[in-house]
């Protein structure tokens, strides 16, 4: 990036040692930004990261493995200019959790470096100011963080609704995003020296090779489990979030694929960890990926029809001998009585009441924190109650407010990618976020704010910055008075 830090650093004359100190201290801080940047550029960051989230799973010492990958998008942060060099390594740093699911508490040493990020963060834009600029997602945003806060109000005391826990999400998915989205899109605004599509495609597939390898972590882990239930997949607590990364990151293979079909083989390792998952959206759904990428394949002109048709011929006569028992053999303990998905499921009871939950408080709502129906799922420690399905958690916890506001949200990221739909980098963006949406059909999805939502925010902050979406200074957005906008730090171009 051709952007230099804000001259808040240059050496003043009060003195010949205080002046040289100075300047060598300043000349040592550009050097660093500089050499950042072109780690962060060059061909060994994305293995790098995926080498220390392997070591990590690895070992087992998946704290430390989390904080040193927390502590590596704390420095990119800091000492980078491009903020999407951040983003990796803070997605990584949440998958050695995956593991340890049943006992997350083991990673409260780890928050104080969440307060580090933040104000890495605001060191970051007070170095490297960029003026704030909103597009089409600050309708919907808004209005979901609106939503949130007000979810519940007519039901639940204001104590129940101001816990920390109840706080991280109803602030995590409205207001938190809203700044999420504030600046990666106001850093996009900067002029670049590579393709911000390639680069983004690569973040998510280093996402996706890094949640195979939790999988593969996992697997190996609880041999004694698969032996035990005769072939079938034990059941991972995590399997659910594991599907979600993976779903979302999957179609970056398909896009790459155009430089080189040797990206296929990371959706391939992708799709088996899928099944591997033991979740039962990841099997669906991504089967309902794949043949989207397909298509995307022949569409883009990777493969030609008739080839594509080879090959699509000889998966299905592999998946005819081999692949259908396996199947049946691998998801053995999650059939019942014939089906993937039962009529005793607890999800049908989960939908039955958030309808009732509606109706009783139409407005706004049951809440967030509601918990009345806790008991019908044993949800992970540290989490809300979910109804597992976007659309009944919208109605169920924030009323007819959270319908409209999930409603507009939705609607202004369909019509974006409709705008970019002859784009292939916007087509695989569309499959990302259908299979982060198909998944939040029958899970908390996209109810999680990090890292599930904060992926989401991201891609169509990119997306609004692909397309040519018009982005407008804050100010011009929210007037402010001319003494607040003389004291901006951020500053204009």
């Amino acid at each position: 990036m051709d952007r230099r830090p804000i001259d808040l650093l240059e050496p003043e004359t009060t003195g010949e040692l205080w002046r040289i100190a100075r300047q060598r201290g300043y000349q040592m801080l550009v050097r660093l930004w500089e050499l950042t940047e072109r780690f962060w550029l060059g061909r060994g960051y994305f293995p790098a990261l995926l080498g220390v989230l392997a070591l990590t799973l690895a070992t087992g010492w998946h704290v430390s493995g989390a904080a040193i990958l927390v502590g590596i998008a704390i420095w990119f942060m800091a000492m980078c200019p491009d903020l999407l060099a951040a983003v990796c390594p803070m997605i990584l740093a949440i998958f050695p959790t995956a593991p340890e699911y049943e006992n997350l508490s083991v990673f409260l040493p780890c928050l104080p470096l969440l307060f580090l990020f933040v104000a890495a963060t605001i060191l970051h834009f007070f170095i490297w100011p960029v003026q704030i600029r909103l597009g089409s997602s600050r309708y919907g945003l808004a209005m979901v963080s609106v939503a949130a806060i007000l979810s519940g109000c007519d039901n639940l005391p204001l104590g129940q609704r101001t816990t920390p826990l109840m706080l991280y999400y109803t602030l995590g998915l409205g207001a938190g995003m809203l700044a999420v989205y504030a600046a990666v899109r106001s850093a996009l605004a900067e002029k670049r020296r590579y393709d911000v599509k390639h680069r983004f495609a690569l973040i998510w597939l280093t996402a996706g090779l890094g949640m195979a390898l939790v999988v593969v972590s996992l697997c190996w882990r609880h041999l004694d489990g698969f032996a035990a239930l005769d072939g079938a997949i034990p059941e991972f607590k995590c399997r659910n979030f594991c599907a979600a990364m993976l779903l979302t990151a999957f179609p970056a293979a398909f896009y790459l694929a155009a430089r080189r079909r040797l990206y296929l083989i990371a959706a391939g390792v992708m799709g088996v960890a899928m099944v591997f998952t033991g979740s039962r959206s990841a099997l669906l759904f991504g089967a309902v990926l794949a043949v989207l990428g397909c298509i995307y394949l022949v569409r883009f002109g990777v493969f030609s029809r008739r080839t594509m048709a080879l090959l699509l011929l000889a998966a299905a006569v592999f998946m005819a001998l081999f692949g259908v028992q396996a199947l049946k053999t691998l998801y053995d303990s999650r059939i019942i009585q014939g089906h993937l998905v039962g009529r005793s499921e607890m999800r049908w009871q989960l939908l039955a009441h958030s309808v009732k939950d509606f109706l009783a408080h139409p407005v706004f709502g049951a809440g967030l924190g509601n918990t009345a129906h806790s008991s019908l799922t044993s949800g992970v420690p540290g989490s809300m109650f979910f109804y597992h399905n976007l659309a009944a958690q919208a109605a169920g916890s924030m009323g007819l407010l959270g319908l409209a506001a999930y409603g507009i949200l939705i609607g202004d990221r369909a019509r974006l990618l409709f705008k970019g739909r002859r784009d292939p980098f916007m087509m695989m963006l569309a499959m990302s976020y259908l299979g982060m949406l198909l998944l939040s059909m029958t899970n908390p999805g996209e109810c999680c704010p990090f890292p599930n939502e904060a992926m989401v925010v991201t891609l169509f902050a990119v997306a609004e910055h692909t397309v040519g979406d018009a982005a407008y200074p804050l100010e011009q957005l929210l007037p402010l008075p001319a003494f607040a906008r003389g004291t901006r730090v951020i500053r204009s171009k």
